[in-house]
């Protein structure tokens, strides 16, 4: 009976795994500086990504040959933050889900985080893109005219989405196992109190 309300091992395997390649994927999306460039005239173009909010090194001023201005500049650290939050609740998500714990209060953990980290990674998509329209929308205006203007979403974008689709995916996974668990456990006990009951009916039998 001891054996059988023992606290289960709270690990998830297929949770842990794909975390694992969400938070690679999430990585190269940061260390790649191209989440979207702009290129005005045919000259080499102007990147702009987490690399380039490392790059400023806590000056919110934005060089005065971007197009980016004080709004632009605060959005692109946002979203840099968002990134990198969301590859430590990543990986944070990926240990307890690869360990597990035989401890009740850390059960729901690993489903919190692989929860914030989706959040995290989708708000660093949705800044990225809505900075991207804010820019091609300011370059439509009449001083910009008569460039030859090209914006285009970078390579670290299209990363960062197969994160995301892999974050989603170990959250759903962590969330299917603690409800597996949840049913498991209420079976187990309301065999138990099935026992119980007939073996108390038993005794006053006899």
């Amino acid at each position: 009976m001891a054996t059988e309300l023992r606290v289960p091992h709270n690990r998830n395997l297929p949770a842990a795994v794909t975390q694992c390649f969400s938070v690679v994927a999430l990585c190269t999306a940061v260390a790649d500086p191209n989440w979207f460039h702009v290129s005005l005239n045919g000259t080499s173009s102007q990147i702009y990504g987490v690399a380039y909010v490392v790059h400023l090194q806590g000056n919110l001023t934005a060089d005065p040959d971007t197009v980016l201005n004080y709004e632009g500049v605060s959005v692109l650290i946002v979203m840099a933050t968002c990134s990198y939050i969301g590859i430590l609740t990543g990986f944070g998500a990926f240990i307890l889900s690869f360990l597990g714990s035989r401890h009740p209060l850390l059960f729901n953990l690993p489903i919190m985080l692989h929860f914030i980290t989706v959040t995290l990674d989708i708000g660093s998509l949705a800044l990225c893109s809505y900075l991207f329209f804010q820019v091609k929308t300011k370059l439509r205006k009449e001083e910009f005219e008569k460039m030859v203007i090209q914006t285009t979403l970078g390579e670290s974008f299209f990363i960062a989405i197969f994160g995301v689709m892999f974050a989603v995916t170990a959250a759903a996974l962590s969330l299917h196992k603690s409800m597996l668990k949840d049913t498991r456990l209420l079976r187990s006990r309301t065999e138990e109190e099935s026992r119980l009951v007939a073996h108390q009916q038993c005794q006053h039998r006899d």
